[in-house]
C-alpha cells in the first residue's frame, strides 16, 4: 500500500502524518509525503520578478527542511517514506502528487495552517476528498 499524506506543518498536519505512519507500519506500507509551497508570483503584483523567485526559493528551502524532519521522524519509526516539494494551488499540487505516486490512499488534515481562508477558498482537503481518484482519508 502508497500512502500519500499532506503536510503544511499545522498541528492538524502532524495528527495527519501520525495516522498515515501507523496505517503504513500496519499494513506494510510506504509513505510520500508532500508539501505545497504557494505560487506567490501567481497572487501579488506588489512583488517583482526577482523579489518573488528569492522568496520562492526560501519558502522551498524552509518546507523542504521542516519536511525532511517529518521523514526522519518516519524513519526512526521504521516506516519507508519519500518527500515531495511542490509548489502552486495545494489542493491541485497534492492531487497530481497523488497521481504521480501511485498512491492508494491520500491522508490530509481537516484543515491547515490557513482554516481562515477556506472561507474564502474552500475547503483544501474538502476539494481533495472530492476531486483525487483514490480513497481520502481526511483526520480531524
Amino acid at each position: 500500500m502508497h500512502i500519500l499524506v499532506a503536510h503544511d506543518g499545522s498541528d492538524q498536519a502532524g495528527k495527519a502524518l501520525n495516522v498515515a505512519a501507523d496505517i503504513a507500519a500496519r499494513f506494510g506500507g510506504r509513505l510520500t509525503v508532500v508539501t505545497v509551497v504557494p505560487d506567490l508570483c501567481l497572487v501579488s503584483e506588489e512583488i517583482g520578478p526577482e523579489a518573488c523567485e528569492a522568496v520562492a526559493l526560501s519558502l522551498k528551502k524552509d518546507a523542504e527542511a521542516a519536511m525532511k524532519k517529518a521523514t526522519d521522524q518516519l524513519a526512526d519509526r521504521g516506516v519507508r517514506s519519500e518527500l515531495v516539494v511542490k509548489e502552486g494551488r495545494p489542493a491541485d499540487m497534492i492531487m497530481a502528487a497523488a497521481r504521480e505516486a501511485g498512491a492508494d490512499l491520500v491522508v490530509i488534515g481537516s484543515h491547515g495552517k490557513h482554516g481562515a481562508a477556506k472561507f474564502l477558498l474552500g475547503s483544501v482537503s474538502a476539494k481533495v476528498a472530492e476531486h483525487a481518484g483514490m480513497s481520502v482519508l481526511i483526520v480531524r
